[in-house]
């Protein structure tokens, strides 16, 4: 029987410690998103170009996703990337993705007005079993299934002035190695979220 194990990573803003959890929260990926816009606070390049297109908010669509990874894909050196983890926001996407030349390597890229920042080591208490068990080439979920998992997540979570504010693309470990796409809605009063499989599909509400 196989064990599954999920890595822990928090998307910090400097290379982190990081612990092995034996399951999945939204504790651990509401700390993720939290530590990806501080990243991305502090890459921020204050240009005409760069300001315009965080007004734009334009990141949350299949084009916007479609850049942002094609622009991470470049710096990291890899079609497809290998990655453990994707965090997308209206202003920021950010991966963590291995050294092609440097399997063993971990490392998070953020991209964010238009720009892709210095890449930032991970420490992942070296576990290189449980690195494998998290990886997957990033073009396994497309852009379109994200964006019919995030059309879907409004009506899913019931919250009638609900907004999406993250979406996490990652695998349902320790449970599964099955991929899932998490959308963080948050409404004035109260706040879900939704799960959905790597084709979009919605598969449940927390």
């Amino acid at each position: 029987m196989t064990t599954f194990t999920r890595l822990g990573f928090g998307l910090a803003a400097t290379a982190v410690s990081i612990s092995m959890l034996s399951g999945c929260s939204k504790i651990d990926d509401i700390k993720a998103i939290t530590d990806a816009a501080t990243t991305a606070v502090e890459q921020l390049s204050d240009t005409a170009g760069g300001l315009t297109e965080i007004a734009a908010g334009d990141l949350v669509t299949v084009e916007g996703i479609d850049r942002a990874l094609g622009a991470i894909s470049q710096r990291v050196g890899a079609n497809p990337m290998q990655v453990v983890e994707l965090v997308i926001t209206e202003q920021v996407v950010t991966v963590q993705a291995v050294n092609p030349a440097a399997p063993t390597e971990l490392n998070q890229w953020t991209y964010t007005a238009g720009q892709v920042g210095d890449l930032r080591p991970v420490d992942y208490d070296d576990d290189t079993e449980a690195l494998q068990q998290n990886l997957f080439p990033v073009t396994e979920v497309p852009a379109t299934a994200i964006m019919t998992a995030v059309d879907n997540a409004i009506g899913a979570s019931g919250i009638a002035d609900g907004e999406v504010q993250t979406v996490i693309v990652k695998r349902n470990l320790p449970f599964s190695d099955d991929l899932q796409i998490l959308i963080n809605v948050q409404g004035e009063r109260s706040n879900k979220q939704v799960r959905a499989d790597a084709t979009g599909q919605v598969t449940g509400v927390v």
